[in-house]
């Protein structure tokens, strides 16, 4: 993943909703989509949930302590 797309999944693994992490990242949401289709095609996977999983048993995002 490039540094931006890792950037957002991490915002996705977060709490935040669309809106609030594309304004995060200052980008439109449609931007936003673009960048989190890209994810879910990379991973292989089709939702928030499963890639959060999947990164997860991945160690592709570190989780705060006592998650």
């Amino acid at each position: 993943m490039s540094d931006r797309e890792l950037e957002v999944f991490r915002l996705l693994a977060g709490d935040l909703d669309g809106p609030d992490i594309a304004r995060q990242l200052r980008v439109s949401v449609n931007t936003l989509r673009t960048h989190t289709r890209h994810i879910y095609t990379k991973l292989g996977v089709n939702s928030r949930r499963a890639a959060v999983r999947l990164a997860g048993r991945l160690n592709l995002i570190s989780r705060p302590p006592g998650r």
